[in-house]
């Protein structure tokens, strides 16, 4: 098994009141292909900092940040952007689709954007769909859709061009348990299937019953981690 994630000695500072706050220090962190990863920590700790740094939306002050063999700090925006459209896929807590465009086109756009034929990403579209249960949603309007309807639908389009990593910021945070559960259901099964994801979730239970691991972190600096099988999914965790 191959490292997909490398992150080494990585800074991130952003300018508060008057002075400068730490989000992370001295971060490293190490993912394997395929692994399952769910960062958990107090709300403000750098979990969604480091999320964003990890997808390339966001630059660190300093260290270095590898994603499958490509150096993220070495690229100018362009390039960046390319990269995270060809090998990475953002899940959001509140979906983050176009109201004005159908599921299918929500899902189609990034692919569109790519370098796959017209023919090529509506057949994957098509296929994803049918693999999270909504194919008869693929030309309603995300307001028509349910939360959990809308995430399955942001999940299809984090997957049209087959990512190598998959990024999840609280992807089950504002649904209903119901659809939470079946939604975390779905990043188990993506993940028998081989797929690399990482999320940020406050849900002790999601993170002790799908991930393969769990990283802590409080105050931007990774406390511990640890096998999530040996983590009672009844513990609590701390904030968002």
């Amino acid at each position: 098994m191959s490292a997909i994630v490398e992150v080494s000695g990585v800074y991130k500072t952003y300018r508060g009141e008057g002075e400068q706050v730490a989000a992370l220090q001295d971060i490293h962190l190490t993912v394997q292909q395929g692994e399952f990863v769910a960062i958990m920590g107090p709300s403000g700790s750098g979990k969604s900092t480091l999320l964003h740094l990890l997808g390339g939306l966001d630059r660190p002050d300093r260290g270095q940040i590898v994603i499958a063999g490509t150096d993220l700090t070495k690229l100018n925006e362009t390039q960046l952007a390319l990269f995270r459209r060809d090998h990475i896929g953002f899940v959001f807590q509140f979906f983050n689709l176009i109201a004005n465009l159908s599921v299918a086109d929500n899902v189609e756009l990034p692919g569109l954007l790519g370098v796959r034929s017209s023919a090529e990403v509506t057949r994957r579209r098509a296929e994803l769909l049918g693999i999270l249960g909504i194919s008869e949603k693929a030309r309603a309007l995300p307001g028509q859709l349910s939360g959990g309807q809308r995430q399955r639908a942001a999940i299809a389009r984090a997957l049209i061009n087959t990512p190598a990593l998959l990024l999840g910021d609280e992807p089950t945070g504002n649904l209903d348990s119901k659809s939470g559960a079946e939604v975390a259901q779905l990043f188990r099964q993506l993940h028998q299937a081989g797929q690399t994801i990482i999320i940020v979730t406050h849900d002790p239970q999601l993170a002790s019953a799908y991930a393969d691991r769990i990283v802590r972190i409080a105050d931007g600096r990774l406390s511990f981690q640890q096998d999530s099988a040996s983590i009672p999914p009844t513990a609590s965790a701390s904030g968002a």
